[in-house]
């Protein structure tokens, strides 16, 4: 192959080589001087274009000719893109290589008359390239099926995409020539050109003018042209191509190569109802002013639509569903308008109002009428499809099923209003009817379409409820092809399915027949667990729960009104009786089975889930015996799953967790839900052999054991607090005992291979600690008073102190193993919550030396992934005491030793991080080779945090921090110089953590003051505050500007929009002047002077008056929005910058 398809071959083979070598031809222009010496010449896509059609034509006319669709598909996709750029984009990047090249070749562009002829030369190349593009599409030869060879430019894909070439480039050339393209050449000329080459240009020059760079004008040619191109084009020949679609093969028609095998009268019936699904979105027109264009010609649209429903072709049905949902959202905007205008009218009410109001009502009042004889006909038309929905499931047609189930509901919740009001004139049996075939049928797409359609009706029609819910449960049965976890796919779909839209179902059912739900399931669950064993039992007793399951919030809502009194609940009705009644029911059945049926790993699973969601509703059963029953089956599960074999593969497959950890969340659940009721000595023996279960086994992960920790710490919080000491010291025991033989094992271990395990197990029993803390300081708090809850501190503290030995070994000695210092991060931060007096300050002291201990040790091994844990400490100890701090700047007072605490553990975090290997916040990297963008990400955005929670919380502390051999402020300044770049990375955790920063900062600096300072001292502060606020009116604000100009991601623009406001209301108009300028003018804004004085006024007028104009955050958002279009150059003369222009201006003129 020569130069251009060899290029294209090797990047259909996924050469890195060939993909750049094709990027780069289609997005620059290169000069050429050696092949012609004396003579330049550029070299871009359209002479490679050139070329490559050149070489096709070529190899076509050999004797054997290789087989190049691929090559031809390719080569219209890339040159599709490029069309979109306009001309005077391409004019532009032919100046930008010649001033590139200017340099080297200066004696030879010394004359302006060369370049121009450069352009010229490139615009006739582009023209050139266009008609042989569009002599193909029009050639009838490459749509006959009689030719001896099939050319490479007969396959339909790359002649639709080669449409879409010619409809590109007439789109970026400018609105006439769209009015050309369509008025004076296609539709003249409609008779004697080929049906699919005319739709598929009308489907794409229409797709092109929605595009945001398209140029001003063209929506307003586009609507111009709306009833010629659907009367005289898309119209008849949908009608054409439908019918022959209907019998044989027509003269013109040819088999794709693609397993649907389409007759090109199918593929034209889809195009042509794409276009004018298409043409309808472009001009906003919905079904009612459709059926209005039509109505001058022999066209019933609605007729024509209902022949569709008909097809064979999943690509005519799909055409045919989308284009009602086009018709149909316009449909739903314009019952808006009218709603809107009835409410108009009945707030004027006896008011005079105008002739205008009442015409707008008239006619809007007409479209509603007219709307809903449209939604009856469609109603009624879909209906007729469930017959042939049967027959097509029969056969295995499973895409045409989908588009019917589609069509069907999409026209039911649209009509869903007129058929709660009766407005409807048609049966509604049919669509029903269908839409519960679709419910029963096997593919998850076509029974989850029809599901969300069907349980929006459930509480409107009578007896859908009880008719849906047998279909919803045996939907919830795991498929028995599923469980072998062959089919992860098909797994992953299937839960998706049965989490949200079968979840949802089942509480819509539920909602509508409450008790003939719970009578169903409850009758379920206790035949499956008398049933005799079989392969699928486990399966639908599984099912079973899980519709419990779905329900369980719904469920316990009513019942959580009521009070127990220690028999039975009072004040309660008959549901809520009926209900504990079913509920009891369901937990005796389980107790009885005595794991018969339940010993199954994925039904003991979702057993303990239910004993989970259902742990606050069993204490005010009327049975007491409910929710010790409950609690006995949570700690056998645990305890069976302990002793069961390893089902880790099988749950995974079924993406369920383990028995051991939904048992463990139960058990943390119910001991929660009465705590008093484990008090008892046979309790407390049962739950603590379950604590210390896990160092015999060492089964139960980390996560679970917290779960059992909570509980636990709820269960001893409710004890006399008499025996809360013992107690807590009784649950620390044996991770106390395990973490001083840990620490002497680590202590003397030579086998590297060994200690990270030993350091993982270290981490897990310092994090139980820690849950031990955070637990039974935060247990039912609010029925404690202030003494109960300093004692509670205290029983801690004691606990602390009595290991903090072995703790503080710990932490100074491997706290650079990232699980350790984790670990001992949250310690800490849990532990911070202690501190309640000066008492108590010594203990604050260790807290804090061990914390910068680390941080050095940290620094020292170059280990960063260690540090965010720790980082996390020092802005929870500034929370907690930086106002504290703050106040004792210029005192000796008692507070006076909590302000040198939190100095030197901001001054150590900050040196720690500069310790660390430089971080790249732009690109997330390091010069660490070992470290990752994860590292920079979470190093960054701590440290970012723990400055903003600063300048919250002690903002002038923060002002006049610095080392000893550095000016004052010197901390802040240069947390601030990194701040722009921050705010460019591509990390978005990094960008709003700057942002949140900033912000803080700026805010509390407007209200700062030193007059308690000493003069000196006054003056420092108030220059140090200066060159901050300098550094953020300059380069902070520009990199804000920025970067709403750039990619910045979704998530940043409304963060950094306020951080712009808050950077304007707290400015002169003198102060940031220059920086917005420099922002507005630099490479990165696109949109034009027009747009840019917008934005420079509203800038302006918010910096001037102090808060921002109403639009303001409107203004933002969208000119952060028209920078994320392609990068044709074409958005700064586009229709959605005009439309931007015109209607910012005519605001700012009011």
């Amino acid at each position: 192959m020569s130069h251009a398809l060899s290029a294209i071959d090797l990047a259909l083979r996924g050469d890195a080589g060939g993909l750049s070598f094709l990027e780069r031809t289609a997005a620059i222009y290169v000069l050429d001087a050696a092949t012609t010496p004396g003579k330049l010449t550029t070299y871009g896509w359209w002479n490679f274009l050139n070329d490559a059609l050149n070489e096709v034509e070529r190899y076509e006319a050999s004797s054997s000719p290789p087989d190049l669709g691929s090559h031809v598909r390719l080569l219209a996709t890339i040159t599709r893109r490029v069309a979109r750029r306009p001309p005077s984009s391409d004019r532009r990047l032919i100046g930008t290589c010649l001033a590139n090249a200017s340099m080297s070749h200066m004696h030879l562009l010394a004359s302006p008359e060369i370049g121009q002829f450069l352009v010229q030369n490139n615009d006739e190349m582009r023209e050139r390239n266009m008609g042989r593009i569009a002599s193909i599409v029009f050639d009838f030869s490459f749509y006959r099926t009689n030719s001896i060879r099939r050319s490479a430019f007969s396959d339909p894909v790359a002649l639709e995409q080669f449409c879409g070439v010619v409809a590109a480039n007439a789109v970026s050339t400018g609105p006439d020539a769209v009015k050309y393209l369509i008025a004076d050449w296609i539709v003249p000329s409609i008779e004697s050109l080929p049906p699919y080459a005319v739709v598929a240009m009308m489907s794409h020059i229409s797709i092109e003018a929605m595009g945001k760079g398209c140029p001003v004008g063209t929506k307003a040619v586009i609507q111009s042209l709306l009833e010629t191109v659907l009367k005289k084009a898309v119209g008849p020949l949908m009608t054409d191509a439908l019918r022959e679609s209907d019998g044989g093969y027509s003269v013109l028609e040819i088999r794709d190569t693609a397993p649907s095998g389409a007759k090109m009268s199918q593929r034209i019936a889809a195009l042509s109802f794409r276009a004018l699904e298409s043409w309808c979105r472009s001009t906003s027109t919905g079904i009612v002013q459709l059926r209005q264009i039509f109505s001058s010609t022999n066209i019933n649209i609605l007729e024509t639509i209902a022949d569709a429903m008909y097809s064979d072709a999943a690509i005519v049905t799909d055409a045919v569903s989308d284009l009602l949902d086009v018709l149909l959202d316009f449909c739903r905007r314009d019952s808006k308008i009218s709603s809107g205008l009835d409410i108009a009218q009945s707030l004027l009410g006896m008011m005079k109002h105008s002739n205008q109001l009442d015409l707008a009502q008239q006619l809007t009042s007409e479209n509603r009428r007219s709307k809903i004889i449209i939604l009856s006909e469609l109603v009624s038309a879909i209906g007729l499809q469930r017959f042939r929905f049967s027959e097509r499931q029969r056969i295995g047609d499973n895409a045409v099923c989908r588009c019917l189930a589609r069509m069907a509901a999409r026209i039911l919740l649209e009509a869903e209003d007129d058929i709660k009001k009766g407005s409807m004139e048609t049966s509604l049996d049919g669509i029903f009817d269908l839409l519960f075939k679709a419910m029963s049928h096997p593919s998850l797409d076509v029974s989850g379409i029809a599901l969300e359609a069907l349980s929006a009706f459930v509480h409107s029609e009578k007896g859908l409820s009880t008719r849906l819910l047998p279909l919803l449960q045996g939907k919830a049965i795991i498929p028995f092809h599923l469980v072998s976890g062959e089919d992860i796919n098909g797994f992953e779909e299937y839960r998706n399915f049965r989490e949200r839209v079968l979840n949802d179902a089942l509480v819509a059912c539920y909602e509508g027949c409450g008790l003939f739900f719970l009578e169903s399931c409850c009758s379920a669950i206790e035949e499956f667990c008398i049933a005799n064993q079989s392969s699928h039992l486990p399966y639908q007793f599984e099912a079973a729960l899980f519709c419990m399951i779905a329900v369980s919030e719904e469920i316990a809502k009513p019942l959580r009104r009521y009070q127990h009194d220690g028999s039975s609940l009072i004040n309660v009705d008959a549901d809520a009786q009926q209900t504990s009644s079913f509920l009891e029911r369901i937990v005796s059945a389980l107790a009885k089975n005595a794991f018969s049926s339940t010993s199954h790993p994925l039904v003991m699973a979702r057993m303990c889930i239910f004993l989970n969601k259902y742990a606050t509703v069993f204490p005010l059963c009327s049975s007491e015996n409910t929710f010790e029953t409950a609690s006995e089956l949570a700690l056998s599960s645990f305890n069976r799953s302990l002793e069961g074999g390893n089902y880790d593969a099988f749950l995974d497959s079924c993406d369920v967790k383990s028995p051991l950890s939904e048992s463990c969340n139960a058990l943390q659940q119910l001991l929660r839900s009465c705590p008093a009721h484990f008090s008892a000595p046979t309790a407390m023996n049962a739950l603590e052999n379950a604590w210390k279960m896990p160092y015999a086994c060492r089964k139960v992960d980390i996560e679970d054991r917290e779960s059992l920790c909570s509980g636990l710490c709820y269960v001893i919080s409710s004890l006399p607090s008499e025996q809360w000491s013992v107690s807590v010291e009784n649950l620390a025991k044996p991770l106390v005992a395990c973490l001083s033989v840990l620490a002497k094992e680590a202590d003397t271990e030579k086998n590297c291979d060994i200690i990270p395990s030993v350091m993982k197990r270290i981490s897990h029993e310092i994090l139980l600690l820690s849950s031990i803390v955070r637990y039974f300081d935060q247990a039912d708090v609010s029925n404690l008073d202030d003494g109960k809850r300093a004692l509670r501190g205290k029983v801690l503290v004691t606990l602390l102190n009595r290991n903090w030995s072995c703790l503080k070994h710990i932490g100074e000695t491997y706290s650079s193993q990232e699980v350790v210092a984790e670990a001992i991060g949250r310690l800490l931060s849990d532990s911070l919550w202690l501190y309640k007096s000066v008492e108590e300050l010594s203990f604050l002291r260790e807290l804090s030396n061990l914390a910068k201990t680390s941080m050095l040790g940290i620094a020292k091994t170059n280990k960063p992934t260690s540090l965010p844990s720790l980082l996390l400490f020092v802005k929870t100890m500034v929370e907690l005491h930086g106002q504290n701090a703050e106040t004792s700047l210029q005192t000796n007072d008692e507070n006076s030793f909590c302000r040198e605490i939190v100095v030197d553990l901001i001054m150590v975090s900050y040196e720690a991080v500069r310790l660390c290997p430089r971080l790249d916040v732009t690109n997330g990297s390091s010069d660490a080779s070992t470290q990752g963008s994860n590292t920079s990400t979470d190093l960054v955005s701590s440290m970012f945090a723990t400055l903003s929670s600063c300048a919250k919380h002690c903002p002038r502390l923060l002002v006049v921090l610095a080392k000893d051999d550095q000016p004052l402020g010197e901390l802040l300044r240069l947390s601030v110089e990194a701040a722009p770049d921050a705010l460019k990375a591509r990390e978005v955790e990094v960008a709003l953590s700057a942002v949140a920063f900033l912000e803080m900062l700026i805010t509390s600096a407007s209200c700062l003051t030193f007059d308690d300072f000493e003069d000196t001292k006054k003056s420092a502060a108030l220059s140090a505050l200066h060159r901050t606020m300098s550094i953020i009116h300059t380069n902070v604000l520009a990199s804000s500007l920025v970067s709403v100009c750039e990619a910045a991601s979704q998530e940043v623009v409304g963060p950094t929009i306020n951080l712009i406001k808050s950077i304007l209301k707290h400015s002169q108009w003198d102060q940031i002047e220059g920086s917005i300028g420099s922002a507005l003018n630099s490479n990165q804004f696109k949109l034009g002077d027009a747009a840019r004085e917008i934005m420079f006024d509203n800038l302006k007028q918010c910096s001037m008056n102090g808060y921002p104009p109403a639009n303001f955050d409107g203004i933002i958002a969208e000119i952060w929005q028209m920078h994320q279009t392609d990068d044709t150059g074409a958005i700064a003369g586009g229709e959605a910058v005009a439309e931007f222009v015109k209607r910012y201006f005519r605001q700012q003129a009011t």
